[in-house]
C-alpha cells in the first residue's frame, strides 16, 4: 500500500498527516519537545516506587516518566535512587499519565556517549521536528513538504523516501480543516445521523445518534445509520489516536444478525490500522467494545485543554495557528508590515512557549510583528492586518 506524508513544517510546530492509498489516515502534530515515543534517553531514578514494582525516572520536562520492574533488565536488576539509567520511551504521556519507559533498548542506535552526559539527556534520534515524526511513521515512500527549508532535515530523518516540496494550496486536501475535523466533539453522518465523542481518563465514550430521518423504518433506519457511523467511527479513531478502552453505543437493534453486520463492518474497516485494534464484543447493555493499543499521545492530548464544560484549543496551539495564519497572509501580500491582535493567554503564549516561532517569523518577515492583546476578544479568536 503507498504510504505518503504530509507535512506542514511551521514555525515551532510540525503537523502531518499520514496517506494511504489517497486518504489520510493518521494525524500528528510536533513541537519540539524530544518526548516522542521510541527516543532513547539518559535519566536519572528521582524515586522507587516499591508498592507499584516500578521506578520514577527523570527524563526532563515537567514530571517524571515511569519505569516497570517488568522493563528492566536483566531480569532482577534492581535500580536505585540517584543512580543514571539509559531508557526508551514506550509509550508517550497521555491522559494524564506519565510516558513509560523500558531498559530495552529496540533501536541500533551508538549510546555509548551517554557516559559523557549528565542526566536528563536525549540520546537519540538527535532532536528534531523530522527525526520525531520518522519515530512515529519509520516507512513512507514519499513526503510532500510546504516549506523548501525543511527538506534537508527531512531528507536526514527519511533517507529512502522520495521528499517533494509541493506548496499548501495544492495538496490534494485541506490540512487545518482535517485537523479541525479531528478535534471536534461531532461529526455529521451523510444522509442522516451524527457521532459524538468523548474521551476521559479512563476510556472513550462513541453514540451514534440517528438523527429525525424523512421516511423509511425504524430498523431500516437504524441499520443504515449505524453502518455509515462504524466506517466514520474507524476513520476518526485513528484519526484522533484514541486507545485503550474504547465503548461504542450504536442506535439500538434488537436483530442480532443486524448487530453482527455493524461489528463485521467495523471489524472491516480497523483491520487496516497498523496498531491492529481489537473487537471485543457487544456488552449486556448493547455497546460495542473495542481495544487499541497505546503508544503515543491521543491529537486532543497534544491541541487541547479541559476547560468547564468542553475542552479548548491551548494557548500554545492558538499562537502557533495564528502565526501560520500571519505566514499565509505575507506570503499573499509581501512587502506589508503586520499586525495580530490576540487575547491576552495567547499574547502571553507567544513571549513564552510559542517566542522562538515569533522570532522565526519576524526573521522571514524582515520585520517585526506588532502583537496587540485584546481584553475583550475570545480565546480562540485573533485578527491579523497589514499596516
Amino acid at each position: 500500500m503507498p504510504r505518503e506524508l504530509v507535512i506542514a513544517a511551521g514555525p515551532g510546530e510540525w503537523r502531518a498527516a499520514l496517506v494511504e492509498d489517497g486518504e489520510p489516515v493518521e494525524l500528528r502534530v510536533e513541537r519540539g519537545d524530544g518526548v516522542e515515543a521510541g527516543s532513547i534517553h539518559l535519566g536519572r531514578v528521582v524515586r522507587l516506587l516499591p508498592a507499584l514494582g516500578a521506578a520514577q525516572v527523570d527524563i526532563g520536562g515537567t514530571r517524571p516518566a515511569f519505569l516497570p520492574q517488568s522493563q528492566i533488565l536483566p531480569r532482577g536488576r534492581r535500580l536505585a535512587e540517584g543512580e543514571r539509567v539509559v531508557v526508551q520511551i514506550r509509550r508517550e504521556a497521555q491522559g494524564g499519565k506519565a510516558a513509560q519507559l523500558t531498559t530495552a533498548i529496540a533501536e541500533q542506535a551508538d549510546i555509548a556517549t551517554a557516559d559523557r552526559h549528565d542526566p536528563p539527556q536525549r540520546l537519540f534520534p538527535a532532536p528534531s521536528f523530522a527525526a520525531a515524526l520518522a519515530g512515529v511513521f519509520p516507512a513512507v515512500d514519499r513526503i510532500l513538504v510546504d516549506e523548501p527549508g525543511s527538506i534537508p532535515e527531512i531528507r536526514a530523518a527519511f533517507p529512502s523516501s522520495t521528499i517533494t516540496h509541493l506548496p499548501e494550496s495544492e495538496w490534494p486536501f485541506d490540512l487545518d480543516a482535517l485537523f479541525e475535523e479531528a478535534l471536534s466533539t461531532t461529526i455529521t453522518l451523510p444522509g442522516c445521523g451524527s457521532i459524538h465523542f468523548e474521551p476521559s481518563r479512563v476510556g472513550v465514550l462513541i453514540d451514534v445518534d440517528s438523527g429525525t430521518p424523512e421516511g423509511g423504518s425504524p430498523e431500516r433506519t437504524a441499520i443504515a445509520v449505524n453502518l455509515a457511523a462504524a466506517a466514520a467511527i474507524a476513520r476518526h479513531i485513528r484519526l484522533r489516536n484514541f486507545a485503550g478502552g474504547i465503548v461504542i453505543d450504536f442506535v439500538g437493534l434488537d436483530d442480532r444478525r443486524a448487530r453482527e453486520r455493524v461489528r463485521a463492518t467495523l471489524a472491516r474497516c480497523l483491520a487496516q490500522d497498523r496498531l491492529q485494534p481489537q473487537i471485543l464484543g457487544w456488552t449486556r447493555l448493547g455497546h460495542l467494545e473495542v481495544v487499541r493499543r497505546r503508544r503515543t499521545r491521543p491529537l486532543a492530548d497534544a491541541l487541547l485543554e479541559a476547560a468547564p464544560g468542553a475542552f479548548v484549543k491551548t494557548a500554545a496551539t492558538v499562537a502557533y495557528e495564528a502565526l501560520r495564519a500571519v505566514r499565509r497572509a505575507a506570503r499573499a501580500e509581501p512587502g506589508h508590515a503586520w499586525r495580530l491582535s490576540v487575547a491576552p493567554e495567547i499574547a502571553a503564549a507567544l513571549a513564552g512557549e510559542a517566542a522562538a516561532a515569533l522570532r522565526e517569523v519576524e526573521q522571514r518577515l524582515g520585520r517585526s510583528l506588532i502583537i496587540v492583546t485584546d481584553l475583550g476578544r475570545d480565546h480562540d479568536r485573533f485578527q491579523i492586518e497589514p499596516l
